[in-house]
């Protein structure tokens, strides 16, 4: 088997709560609507380029459980090729456990089970789905050391590597000067670098600590501020899309699946930055996660839409 992009990453299945509210300690509140659905930034990500077009192969573990069943069969539904995604008999598969206001906002409390036990040995014995692929995509809700071996793989094969690193936590110098593209928000990039973002100006200063410790090309994310995007030798502010968000759930996952997806396609930086700043908006106006992201077609019709209201 072969893929243009492969994900290394999380699969859990996502609980959501709307609420006012989220309760302080020892205090209860009434919710209001309930739903699951399929998530874990890893099977997002593999998801949201597998939607726009892209050919993607996923590495990843669950349990032996119905949730497992449902994750897969929606991941191959889509298109994603599940064949290095191996199932763990005494484990639970991953879930995560989100609290959704009025606003669209929400906060997420992630239980990994079986995502914990994807070891530098699983991703040893899928080197060659690496090395024939185009770029290497990972994230931070796998063990790091997990991380680690997948970016060492495709930097010997002269694979590109695409990090987004959340959940916010340091990262060891020699993985950062690895990474060829980064993709944090405001709290991530503050976590690698010491420095407070809260506008463009901050964003940039931050990203430009990140280039000067090895990372080539950094996506930072500013939510509903925009994208400020700086590489060794360009820098420039994404305008945000202008949308009604009803749940940010995956925006961020959407966002670096659609920046993996054009990557591959060849588009170049600032296309990239516009095309994944559309496809994050468009999947906070739905509820879900996976299920809420565009595919192609309906990515260009909003772009297209877009620029004629300009």
């Amino acid at each position: 088997m072969s893929a243009s992009i492969v994900v290394v990453g999380s699969l859990n299945m996502d609980m959501v709560v709307s609420l006012n509210r989220r309760p302080d300690w020892g205090e209860t509140v009434l919710g209001k609507n309930f739903f699951m659905n399929a998530g874990g930034k890893g099977a997002n990500q593999a998801v949201a380029a597998c939607k726009l077009g892209a050919d993607v192969a996923m590495i990843g573990k669950v349990g032996n459980d119905l949730f497992a069943d449902q994750l897969l069969a929606n991941l191959e539904q889509v298109g994603v090729d599940c064949s290095a995604i191996e199932k763990i008999p005494e484990e639970a598969t991953g879930v995560a456990f989100i609290t959704l206001n009025p606003h669209g906002n929400n906060s997420i409390v992630v239980a990994p089970g079986a995502n914990l036990r994807l070891t530098p040995e699983d991703v040893r014995k899928r080197e060659e789905l690496i090395k024939q692929s185009k770029l290497l995509m990972v994230q931070l809700e796998i063990p790091l050391e997990t991380v680690k071996e997948a970016i060492m793989l495709a930097k010997r094969h002269q694979v590109p590597v695409l990090l987004d690193p959340a959940p916010a936590q340091e990262l060891p110098e020699d993985m950062l000067a690895m990474v060829d593209y980064i993709l944090p928000n405001e709290k991530e990039i503050a976590q690698l670098t010491g420095v407070e973002v809260s506008d463009p100006l901050s964003a940039k200063l931050a990203a430009i600590e990140l280039i000067n410790r090895g990372v080539s090309t950094v996506f930072a994310k500013l939510g509903e501020k925009g994208v400020v995007v700086v590489s060794a030798n360009r820098t420039f502010f994404m305008e945000p899309y202008k949308v009604n968000a009803v749940d940010s759930t995956a925006a961020g996952d959407a966002f670096a699946g659609a920046v993996g997806a054009a990557l591959v396609s060849g588009k170049d930086i600032w296309a990239t930055a516009k095309f994944a700043s559309a496809i994050g908006a468009i999947t906070a106006t739905s509820m879900g996660a996976q299920v809420s992201m565009p595919r192609l077609k309906e990515a260009e019709q909003f772009i297209k839409e877009a620029a004629h209201n300009q």
